[in-house]
């Protein structure tokens, strides 16, 4: 049997339809809004009346049939018209009020969010005093200007000078001609990434000036040509060396960042210096838990002896002196004992026998034979599949294992001692469970043997776990990763930990 198909044919030329009549509005609604017509207008100049136009920075104003502008600015832009026009001729008389600057139109100008001289998107047609030339060039955030026209006679101040620029298409022309010799020069320019469309303007630079006669009327291509003839050539935009880098921003910015880089480096020299009176804190507590985990054994072992034969004398008026001498020989031993782990710890503190890794169970068994003798029944269980340990893991279980049972055997008085190792999957756990007097356990009542089998456990991820009440005996439990994860994760967490995480204050 044929299933019906999740989409139709149908739905799915609807859906095509659809799209082809979204993108065929879009583009009439884009076509239509870029190639706006220009309407011809003569602007008409009546003082105080500036509705049409828009000020970016500069002094502007409107006397006897003229715009002026006063201001001395770097870029002061007066805008009029749609930023949809797109082919027009704009034609201007334009008259400088000072030397050493420029003045012009600009054209298809949008983006005029800042006064400045070059804080626009558009082109800019004008004339300038410094080198008596004319200009044709591109401002997006960058000036960039083809190579300049020097006019017949030069540029001079006072003097009437007729500016028109045609744009069509990609396509720029204009002409510049002085009103008192009438000597013209005549520009051609093209972009081929232009912009097609935009608003028109008036901009000076350096120095005030007056426009009069202020006209914009559509354009073609036989208008382009009909200028374009008489220009020697059709220049196109050049990248104009930007100003100096070296200004106060930049240089604020340089100290800035030396200031930075000095008060980051000045914490990091702290850091270090913290992180070092830290590593000397730390090894000082592993140094009093390596001493607490051999000596005090030992001590508790010793302890137990004399505490068995202190009971021998009491209970009996005439107590078995072969079962005293043995107790004490007992004693003996563990002094002994005592002895040589202080030498051993003293020459290579915290190093594990590599026996370890593969007898964890044995080595943790001979310990609590040999602090309590035969006087408690010890047992050893073995779950899951065994696996040797990484030295670390196996360093720590085997110091958290002996510290329990020295506290089992001190303060519990036991009969009866189970030690117990379960491999689960990736996870190793060490359970020791007396069946002595217990305790009421609080975490904030925890005595430095328990705070060091704490931070044994957290030095190795493993998490750390003790049940006790009166009456019932303790269990300790501790449980890791068999695998500590790949370098990569452990140089993350070395990383995390020294860089990222504070070293605790010291000082607390």
């Amino acid at each position: 049997m044929r299933l019906p198909s999740p989409f139709p044919a149908r739905f799915v030329a609807i859906c095509f339809a659809l799209a082809g009549l979204l993108c065929a509005s879009w583009f009439w609604f884009h076509r239509s809004r870029v190639e706006t017509p220009v309407s011809a207008r003569t602007f008409e100049l009546q003082t105080g009346r500036m509705d049409d136009w828009t000020a970016v920075g500069g002094s502007w104003g409107i006397a006897q049939g003229a715009i002026f502008n006063s201001s001395h600015e770097r870029g002061s832009k007066l805008l009029t018209g749609l930023s949809t026009w797109g082919d027009y001729t704009v034609s201007a008389d334009i008259r400088f009020e000072g030397d050493n600057a420029d003045m012009g139109v600009i054209l298809r100008t949008s983006d005029e969010k800042k006064e400045g001289s070059d804080t626009y998107n558009g082109y800019y047609v004008g004339i300038r005093t410094l080198d008596g030339s004319m200009v044709i060039g591109r401002s997006a955030f960058v000036w960039m200007e083809a190579n300049p026209l020097k006019l017949p006679g030069g540029v001079h101040s006072s003097v009437w000078y007729r500016l028109r620029a045609t744009a069509v298409g990609c396509n720029i022309a204009a002409s510049v001609q002085n009103l008192s010799t009438q000597q013209t020069g005549w520009m051609a320019f093209e972009e081929p990434s232009c912009l097609r469309t935009g608003r028109i303007g008036l901009r000076s630079l350096n120095a005030g000036g007056t426009w009069r006669n202020i006209s914009v009327a559509p354009a073609t291509w036989n208008d382009y040509l009909a200028m374009r003839q008489h220009a020697a050539s059709v220049e196109r935009p050049t990248v104009l060396p930007g100003p100096p880098w070296w200004t106060p921003l930049h240089v604020g910015m340089i100290f800035a960042g030396v200031l930075a880089l000095a008060l980051l480096t000045q914490l990091a020299l702290f850091r270090i210096h913290r992180w070092k009176a830290y590593a000397i804190t730390q090894e000082r507590e592993r140094l009093a838990h390596e001493i607490h985990d051999t000596m005090a054994q030992s001590f508790a072992g010793i302890g137990y002896q004399i505490q068995g034969i202190r009971r021998s004398v009491m209970r009996y008026d005439r107590p078995d002196s072969r079962q005293i001498a043995d107790q004490l020989s007992i004693a003996y031993q563990l002094v002994r004992k005592c002895h040589e782990q202080a030498s051993r710890t003293i020459a290579m503190l915290g190093s594990s026998s590599p026996g370890i890794q593969q007898n964890l169970l044995g080595s943790l068994e001979a310990t609590a034979r040999r602090i309590a003798g035969d006087q408690i029944n010890t047992n050893t269980r073995l779950k899951g599949t065994s696996t040797p340990l990484n030295l670390r893991l196996a360093d720590a279980f085997v110091h958290i294992g002996q510290e329990a049972i020295a506290n089992a055997v001190s303060h519990s008085d036991p009969t009866e001692l189970t030690i117990t190792l379960e491999y689960q999957g990736e996870n190793v756990e060490l359970i020791v469970q007396d069946d002595g007097s217990g305790f009421d356990y609080k975490q904030e009542n925890a005595g430095f043997g328990i705070l060091g089998m704490q931070k044994r456990a957290r030095d190795v991820s493993a998490s750390f776990l003790i049940k006790s009440m009166p009456g019932a005996g303790t269990e300790v439990r501790v449980k890791a990763r068999l695998f500590d994860g790949s370098p990569q994760q452990r140089l993350f967490a070395l990383v995390k930990e020294r860089v990222l995480t504070s070293p605790p204050d010291l000082n607390v």
